[in-house]
């Protein structure tokens, strides 16, 4: 919730996540004006906080986000769909990570709904109770899966665990996750009130404030010790290397570390700026507001650019994906357009050595006169 730049409230606590969380009690029992209105999503709050005229800006920026993340999923799901991956535990996690990312993309393109109509009241009931809970289930069940599939990697290079053993154990395990989180993040839909003051305005804000310190709990299991499953993971492999003598295979099982340390480069970065940096809209200069926006979407870069950090630096799904109907319908549009601009190309170096002999004239008949030239004197 933000609250009014004037309040007590504000020089008692941090924002958290961009935003102060203002109990219910805060709010009934405060006379004090609230200088916005009360927007549980920080995204959401800092576009309508920043200049009007950024709006439009802002959009494309999602729209183009979104775009990118939803070709970069749907490319990745008809990867691991292929069948010597699906038919792998791995494979089972990969799915269900690009499923959430792409629902995730889907839900950042409503941002841009939820902003111009934000006075609706449909929309405010959204941007209190549905965003926020859908969204992080998204983002929190993703970053779960990657544990799972970082330590499947681990399993597999380390202890030679069989790849394609049993699916349905993979399938209950990413069941699992998805309801843990779901039933952990029902604070976001039960623990928020849609209230209206005497003038007519509408507020999103926590019933209690002990529901701020369940938020902080969350992203610590959530964000933080999935990055040190990651970072474990990874010194697993890199020991057992060292042990064997075998630096080379680090190089070669670089596929096994990019996305791992490309994730907990992304979630160590949202970490350090949301703890270390005390910062609130109400209280923020613009440039701030900017730089806030950006490191979101740090949580959000992950989930993004799923076949850029699984499928691109692992061969065997890159050939995967040279198998896909989509891939090889974009080659084959792609080689008739090549073909056609060749045949052009040979027309038209034909047509350029026709007209340079323009000047010499064969004799096709008796009428025709004789042109003295040295092509002819030649036979």
């Amino acid at each position: 919730m933000l609250c009014s730049n004037g309040s007590s409230y504000l020089k008692e606590n941090r924002c958290l996540f961009g935003f102060y969380t203002c109990s219910k009690e805060y709010y009934l029992n405060n006379n004090k004006d609230i200088h916005y209105n009360a927007l549980t999503l920080p995204m959401i709050g800092a576009i309508l906080y920043d200049l009007p005229l950024l709006r439009y800006v802002y959009g494309f920026i999602f729209i183009l986000l979104a775009s990118i993340g939803i070709i970069n999923n749907i490319f990745s799901i008809m990867t691991f769909m292929r069948e010597r991956i699906r038919h792998t535990v791995c494979g089972i996690y990969l799915i269900n990570y690009s499923i959430c990312s792409l629902i995730l993309m889907m839900l950042i393109l409503t941002n841009i709904i939820t902003t111009i109509y934000y006075d609706k009241y449909l929309f405010r009931i959204w941007a209190c109770y549905g965003y926020p809970y859908l969204s992080l289930i998204m983002v929190y069940t993703s970053i779960v899966m990657s544990t799972a599939i970082a330590i499947e990697s681990v399993l597999y290079i380390c202890f030679n665990f069989d790849k394609f053993r049993r699916r349905k154990r993979s399938l209950i395990i990413s069941l699992f996750f998805f309801v843990i989180v779901s039933l952990s993040n029902l604070d976001k839909i039960y623990g928020r009130s849609l209230l209206i003051d005497q003038s007519g305005n509408f507020y999103c804000t926590y019933k209690k404030y002990s529901y701020k310190y369940w938020s902080i709990i969350l992203y610590y299991i959530y964000i933080i010790i999935p990055c040190l499953i990651h970072v474990i993971c990874i010194i697993c492999v890199i020991v057992l290397f060292i042990k064997d003598n075998c630096l080379r295979k680090i190089i070669i099982h670089q596929t096994y570390f990019i996305p791992s340390l490309f994730i907990i480069f992304c979630m160590l970065l949202n970490s350090l700026y949301l703890n270390l940096l005390n910062f609130c809209l109400t209280l923020s200069s613009n440039y701030k507001i900017r730089l806030h926006i950006v490191f979101i979407f740090l949580l959000y870069t992950p989930q993004i650019l799923t076949y850029i950090i699984y499928v691109m630096p692992n061969n065997f799904y890159v050939k995967e994906f040279y198998q896909i109907w989509l891939f090889r319908k974009l080659c084959f549009c792609f080689y008739n357009k090549r073909r056609h601009i060749q045949e052009f190309e040979v027309m038209h170096v034909s047509w350029r050595k026709g007209t340079s002999l323009e000047t010499i004239k064969s004799i096709s008949t008796i009428d025709d006169e004789l042109i003295d030239t040295k092509i002819y004197n030649k036979s």
